[in-house]
């Protein structure tokens, strides 16, 4: 990524937004590049709360291992996004496994620098409005897991992912072990359950995307638990 593409990226972080120019440069100015050689995870759980990663492609997975050693996806961060943010508040230790897709870029603010966005009311206001959203995320990933069947969980996790779309679709992670691991089942019975609702006209696989064909029978199984 180009000087000029890395300063636009770090620009159009939603989070950023409307902040002070001065902000944004104290950021430009101390946000280090995650060099594409290095390992693609970028921090695993219980190390140190140092350091918030903005993501300018690709995709950042929060992922924890079940004592079998099966991962388990329990959030994304896209684009735009950042990571890590806890680390602004009160830093302890990672509570997941933070894993960088193939094309992902990412830029990293040590905890040196982090007293200029502490001080700035209007950015820690955003930091504390995104916990909340991803604590409500994660409230939802346990009780689909723990309450619903997995006809149930899958139909919820399509659903929840159409929401504000212009078309009734959702963008496919890249393979069907990804999406597997974010629901916290086996690929070949995910495979078995999306197959058999393509023949039954549910959805329909179009280039990267799923295409909802019937979104009131996606509901009603949705409800059932």
């Amino acid at each position: 990524m180009s000087t000029v593409t890395y300063a636009e990226a770090l620009r159009s972080t939603p989070l950023l937004q409307g902040l002070p120019d001065k902000l944004i440069l104290h950021i430009e100015d101390h946000a280090a590049p995650w060099p594409a050689c290095r390992n693609r995870l970028l921090f695993f759980k219980g190390d140190p709360e140092d350091f918030i990663a903005f993501v300018h492609r690709g995709h950042i997975y929060h992922t924890l291992h079940e004592p079998g050693g099966r991962e388990i996806i329990l959030d994304y961060t896209l684009a735009g996004g950042i990571v890590g943010e806890s680390a602004l508040l009160h830093p302890r230790r990672r509570s997941f496994n933070a894993q960088l897709s193939a094309d992902c870029q990412v830029s990293l603010l040590r905890a040196r620098h982090f007293a200029e966005l502490q001080a700035d009311a209007v950015f820690m206001q955003r930091i504390h409005e995104q916990l909340c959203s991803r604590l409500q995320q994660l409230s939802d990933f346990v009780e689909s897991a723990c309450l619903y069947r997995l006809e149930a969980r899958v139909a919820r996790h399509l659903l929840t992912r159409m929401e504000g779309a212009d078309q009734p679709e959702v963008r496919l992670p890249g393979n069907q072990s990804i999406m597997a691991a974010m629901l916290n089942v086996s690929r070949p019975r995910l495979n078995s359950l999306l197959q058999r609702w393509q023949r039954e006209g549910l959805i329909r696989p179009h280039a990267h995307m799923l295409r909802i064909d019937n979104p009131e029978r996606l509901r009603h199984i949705a409800a059932a638990q």
